[in-house]
């Protein structure tokens, strides 16, 4: 299993890789928090290097929005993993999320 983490390229850009799963994305989340809170400003996440991703990888991007609204930042993600999107498209939340193309 290739373990996820999210790693700062500078202030405004961030690279999330490895599975996100229903096993590990409760520890990701934890693991995560710093980084997140301490964002501000516009903010883009790269998930090119998302393996893999079930719909709790979906709920983390959705609960990272939460906080970033809460916190007054602007999050985008871009290219997402197409096993994403169409989890997204099912639960009818690809309209809703920030994704630059």
């Amino acid at each position: 299993m290739n373990q996820p983490s999210l790693e700062k390229i500078n202030a405004q850009h961030y690279a999330l890789s490895g599975e996100l799963n229903m096993h590990n994305v409760s520890q990701v989340s934890q693991d995560t928090m710093p980084l997140i809170t301490a964002m501000s400003g516009e903010v883009t996440v790269n998930l090119s290097k998302v393996v893999r991703a079930d719909s709790a990888g979906l709920a983390l991007l959705i609960d990272w929005l939460r906080i970033a609204r809460r916190r007054g930042f602007t999050l985008h993600f871009e290219q997402l993993p197409e096993q994403l999107m169409q989890i997204a498209r099912v639960c009818e939340l690809h309209s809703v999320l920030p994704i630059i193309h």
